[in-house]
């Protein structure tokens, strides 16, 4: 389908495992792929380059925004999407992609970035779904900032504060955050290096407090992750991204759950509900909370709630399940355990019905009847 080109812009250091895959998903999809190389020693560049990609050896230099910007600067598209390598695109997304391009609003150009649909693939086998700017119009003034956790909005607002953001459902698969993916790349120890120079270089930065809370917790410092994930709760400013803070909210009762701290947790996730209501997620951390404390029912009304409410909205960064078979599930274990069979088998059904059905609405009593279709706002 022809239209508006679109060229692919990854930073790339021995990716030979993951490369392969993340470049065959796009094929078909993009016009161009520029690699930037950082100083791969295996054979990432000749993998590259067998998918027709351009590549630019650069020297690290403890810059993943520099990095960035010197593919975009190698950019000839119309568009620009940027992927990892431990990324995909979902099976069939190129005509998709392509066909959004043609769209009206997108010809007159009223969209200057569009985010899509991140499944970020979790130790246990679940994901947790958030929309992502990954798409921006080739414009010699969007570039990115960050010497860690890069970002382009903000200087893409700079430049226009009134640009608009399209939202698709598109979808990427992410496989970054599986623990065993993290430990064969090294990036604890690089994320912490640069993290702690971007600190040092940025005090008043309260969102590197929130990055420093994460990869503490996936070093198993909860005490310490919790502090700062409460610095930064304390000094976000209202221009704080929604995504970011709701984020920070939920690492805090994880961060309390681990460390059984569960008066703490109900007491915290009660407090954070009520401030975002739409967040499922919350609801299940205050359930974990209540039954561990043996208040059975209470953690069922919790989880009714979550389930009443269905799918969290895209804004928020959501473990997939949370308000449809997730809850259902641990309904029937918390109804398995207060004797009550007849309940416990029927949100079972109700789960397995939902696994085999995602875009089902069940006709059960007034209760039950859930749409797990949540409306979102697309091209």
């Amino acid at each position: 389908m022809e239209g508006p080109s679109i060229s692919l812009c990854m930073i790339v250091k021995n990716e030979e495992k993951y490369l392969p895959k993340c470049l065959g998903s796009v094929q078909g999809m993009v016009d161009e792929i520029i690699i930037v190389d950082t100083g791969s020693t295996d054979d990432t560049v000749a993998i590259a380059r067998a998918y027709g990609a351009k590549v630019i050896p650069m020297p690290w230099q403890d810059s993943f925004a520099d990095a960035r910007n010197r593919g975009f600067e190698e950019a000839t598209g119309d568009w620009i999407l940027w992927l990892d390598a431990d990324e995909e695109m979902g099976v069939d997304e190129a005509g998709k992609l392509k066909e959004l391009l043609n769209r009206e609003a997108i010809r007159e150009q009223k969209i200057e970035g569009i985010q899509l649909t991140f499944c970020h693939h979790v130790e246990g086998g679940g994901t947790e779904d958030v929309h992502l700017l990954r798409m921006v119009r080739n414009r010699p003034e969007y570039r990115f900032e960050g010497r860690i956790h890069e970002q382009i909005l903000p200087g893409m607002l700079k430049c226009n504060p009134d640009l608009q953001l399209g939202q698709v459902d598109i979808h990427v698969h992410h496989y970054g955050y599986l623990l065993k993916n993290i430990d064969a790349q090294d990036k604890k120890r690089r994320n912490r290096t640069l993290l702690q120079q971007a600190m040092a270089e940025s005090p008043e930065n309260p969102e590197y407090f929130y990055y420093w809370g994460i990869e503490l917790l996936r070093m198993n410092d909860l005490e310490g992750a919790l502090g700062s994930m409460e610095v930064f709760l304390n000094r976000a400013s209202s221009n704080i991204g929604k995504g970011i803070l709701t984020s920070a909210h939920k690492y805090r009762l994880m961060a309390l759950k681990d460390l059984e701290r569960y008066h703490d947790l109900i007491r915290d996730s009660t407090e954070s509900i009520a401030l975002f209501p739409g967040f499922t997620d919350l609801y299940h951390l205050k359930a974990i909370g209540c039954s561990s404390l043996g208040e059975i029912n209470e953690a069922i009304h919790s989880l009714r709630e979550a389930l009443s409410i269905g799918p969290a909205e895209s804004e928020y960064q959501s473990i997939a399940g949370c308000g449809t078979y997730l809850t259902c599930l641990d309904l029937g274990r918390l109804y398995h355990l207060t004797g009550n069979p007849k309940e416990s088998d029927l949100y079972f059904t109700v789960a397995s019905l939902m696994v085999g059905h995602p875009g089902i609405r069940l006709l059960l009593p007034p209760s039950f009847c859930i749409s797990f279709n949540r409306g979102e706002n697309t091209l």
